[in-house]
């Protein structure tokens, strides 16, 4: 067996893994790992580190840069 064999028959796997190990939906696994793009290792290297961006700039967003001093719990007193 080839490497784009291997491949092929590994994406296969994980689709079926993915989706719940049903059965007899073998012939859409295997179709749907060969249309699925191959992605070398640059490529994935590239969408990790925009992935941790994104993680990143989320992280710092609405977050205030004050103590836990600053932080006042919720009122313990109903508004009705």
């Amino acid at each position: 067996m080839d490497d784009k064999q291997q491949q092929r028959r590994e994406r296969a796997y994980r689709i079926w893994e993915d989706e719940g190990r049903p059965e007899g939906a073998q012939d859409d696994h295997w179709k749907r790992a060969e249309e699925q793009p191959e992605f070398n290792e640059q490529e994935s290297e590239d969408v990790t580190k925009v992935n941790q961006q994104a993680d990143d700039e989320f992280a710092r967003d609405g977050k205030e840069t004050g103590t836990a001093a600053d932080i006042k719990p919720p009122s313990a007193i109903s508004p009705d």
